[in-house]
């Protein structure tokens, strides 16, 4: 499938926006590189593996399906065994089969001996040998076997999975706020999100602050640690946006040129990064940036004013570097303009507490790289 995006909307995402329209074909786009993915599995993989293909495929045509195909452990469960797709194991497939019939009411069976198996948007079933679904019931080696649903949460427009074993009321209760935030306070970035956004990964939580991160491979997931308040939970959300959204247009459109071993200073990473780790650098803190810009106590104006000069100093490396196409070259282009609009002034003391800070950082990156 060809998916076309027009140039003002290219420009849009350029600027950090987009909207639900650029998710939706964002999405569509990342569920086009899922198919491609099967098919290629399918073609190298074990007759068991070609066995669980072709029960998935038998229910593929569903409404369902879709809903699978789209969940982000599914695009990370496809993108991993696409590397080597000679040990796939027969479960990929069958979980799609079995989690597909029983949402659409459809009759499968398929074998796959496995400890556990993972159904996408269903949950998690027992192990064994043989699944088979009837009328959306599903049976495990010919016993009635109801699959352990995953936890789900609602704030508002967003709702989401939550995967892991965590304190779920005290989730539900930060992530509500965040939520309540975001949409006060951006709500152009919690309509994004609300349309992206359907999963959510807990992770261990730092010594400070806390983390949060996305997979390339794992559209609409988010793995962060319990945000300790409502602000960092939006925030979060927001940063984690845009690398979701870059990484799927890193796929469609060529923004750098082949990577070719050079490594650059990045204001956020005490680590050297390749052209297309720093152009992610640069998309999600242009978004951070953006975030404090709402606010004016003194913790926004210093957070601003850092991330906006930092992102700035970034793009400039990034232009300079020479390993931009000519469509990077007008997406970064198109960042420089947001961030030089960006003309507020900030309090003579929060500036002094940002250029300390950078200072700071590109210090200690010199210390650590040097040696």
């Amino acid at each position: 499938m060809t998916h076309r995006i027009s140039r003002s909307l290219f420009l849009e995402l350029a600027r950090g926006g987009g909207g639900p329209e650029a998710i939706r074909l964002l999405s569509s786009a990342r569920r086009s590189r899922t198919l491609m993915m099967i098919s290629l599995i399918a073609r190298h993989a074990a007759p068991d593996v070609r066995a669980a293909y072709e029960a998935w495929k038998a229910v593929s045509a569903t409404d369902a399906a879709d809903l699978v195909l789209r969940h982000p452990m599914t695009g990370a469960a496809i993108s991993g065994a696409s590397r080597a797709p000679e040990t796939a194991s027969p479960s990929l497939f069958a979980g799609m089969a079995v989690a597909t019939a029983m949402r659409a009411g459809a009759d499968v069976q398929v074998d796959a001996p496995c400890t556990e198996l993972f159904l996408p948007t269903v949950g998690r079933a027992r192990g064994g040998t043989t699944y088979s679904v009837s009328g959306g019931l599903l049976q495990v080696d010919g016993r009635p076997h109801v699959p352990s649903p995953p936890i789900r949460l609602a704030m508002g427009q967003l709702e989401v999975e939550l995967d892991s074993g965590v304190d779920v009321p005290r989730w539900q209760e930060v992530l509500a706020a965040g939520w309540d935030e975001l949409s006060h306070h951006h709500p152009q970035v919690a309509r994004e999100c609300a349309a992206a956004i359907t999963m959510l990964s807990a992770i261990p939580s730092p010594v400070h602050d806390m983390a949060s991160a996305t997979a390339a491979d794992a559209f609409g997931c988010i793995y962060l640690s319990l945000p300790p308040d409502p602000r960092t939970a939006a925030l979060a959300l927001t940063h984690e946006l845009q690398h979701g959204k870059l990484s799927v247009l890193i796929d469609l459109f060529p923004l750098t040129a082949a990577d070719s071993g050079e490594l650059y200073y990045a204001p956020w990473r005490p680590d050297p990064r390749p052209l297309a780790g720093l152009l992610h650098g640069i998309y999600a803190h242009m978004g951070v940036a953006a975030f404090w810009r709402r606010y004016r106590d003194d913790q926004a104006e210093q957070e601003h004013a850092r991330w906006r000069t930092a992102t700035r100093q970034a793009a400039a490396t990034a232009l300079a570097s020479g390993k931009l196409t000519e469509l990077g070259t007008t997406f970064v282009n198109e960042i420089v303009e947001v961030l030089d609009s960006w003309t507020e002034t900030v309090s003579p003391a929060a500036q002094a507490v940002a250029e300390a800070a950078l200072t700071h950082h590109r210090t200690q990156w010199e210390i650590t790289n040097s040696r």
